[in-house]
């Protein structure tokens, strides 16, 4: 009788094949490097199929390889489906959760409302800070669980995902092309801060900050007063606002990364939580 297959191996898997290497997914995974080729190994020997590609710079799936991932997916995901189904009939707890302001604005309190939708005995506590605040408060056990820039932190996150980001500015903005261009930006130096300045100089564009705030709020009216642009995230632009790259002669727009960081003990609820983001935001 063949044997079903096992999670954890398909969980390696998919790590190796979205990480590139076998080293990065057993990063991922909280395993040493030779644990997690044990278990790939195991994966193709149980199946009789070779599963992936081993290079000198990583790995990549073959054909079959593909057609597993596939269905380990969608295993996974409905596993993960059911845990969440039964364990949230009895999900009770409260969670300190801590985000960059910009995300405030973003999809995540709609997915924060389906989580507590799901488990209404879950009691959520919000603070926003900027990132390197949010990395003592996840250290110190302030909080569970923190959302912020991972450069700022010491260690590495449970997982990350990156967002394409724009130059927003009002619509009525004057930026004279023989005027360096004017930016707000935040007064405590952050990485997209220090990106833009790089962007700037490749582009050899001359720059300058018109105006310095210390909260995202004032950012925004910065941006509608005409004060100058700032980098965004597209759905934090307000209504009188616009991308401007698409009529003005900017760098290219810069990615943003985010990652998602867990206090050093964590309760089942946190967990949970945790890993219902992950399926939502890097599906």
């Amino acid at each position: 009788m063949a044997r079903d297959l096992d999670p954890h191996l398909l969980r390696a898997l998919l790590a190796a094949a979205e990480t590139g290497t076998i080293s990065a997914a057993a990063e991922r995974l909280s395993r040493t490097q030779a644990a997690v080729s044990m278990q790939l190994q195991r994966l193709e020997s149980d199946l009789g199929a070779r599963l992936l590609d081993r290079t000198s710079r990583g790995v990549s799936l073959t054909q079959a390889g593909e057609t597993l991932a596939a269905y380990a997916r969608r295993l996974l995901a409905l596993t993960s489906d059911a845990r969440r189904q039964i364990e949230g009939q009895q999900l009770a707890g409260r969670i300190r959760l801590g985000l960059v302001e910009d995300l405030a604005l973003t999809q995540l309190p709609l997915l924060l409302a389906d989580f507590r939708q799901q488990h209404p005995r879950i009691k959520l506590d919000l603070m926003t800070a900027h990132s390197s605040d949010l990395d003592l408060a996840v250290r110190d056990g302030r909080c569970d669980i923190v959302i912020a820039d991972p450069s700022r932190f010491g260690s590495s996150p449970h997982f990350h995902w990156s967002r394409r980001l724009v130059w927003g500015g009002s619509r009525l903005i004057d930026l004279p092309a023989d005027e360096p261009v004017a930016l707000v930006a935040f007064e405590e130096s952050c990485t997209w801060q220090d990106r833009t300045a790089v962007a700037f100089a490749e582009a050899g564009i001359a720059w300058t900050i018109a105006c310095h705030v210390t909260t995202f709020a004032a950012l925004v009216g910065a941006l509608r007063a005409g004060l100058g642009i700032s980098l965004m995230l597209p759905e934090t632009l307000p209504a009188d606002c616009e991308a401007l790259e698409t009529r003005l002669c900017l760098p290219p727009p810069l990615t943003a990364y985010f990652g998602l960081f867990l206090a050093q003990e964590t309760s089942n609820p946190t967990r949970q939580l945790a890993a219902f983001l992950r399926d939502k935001l890097i599906a």
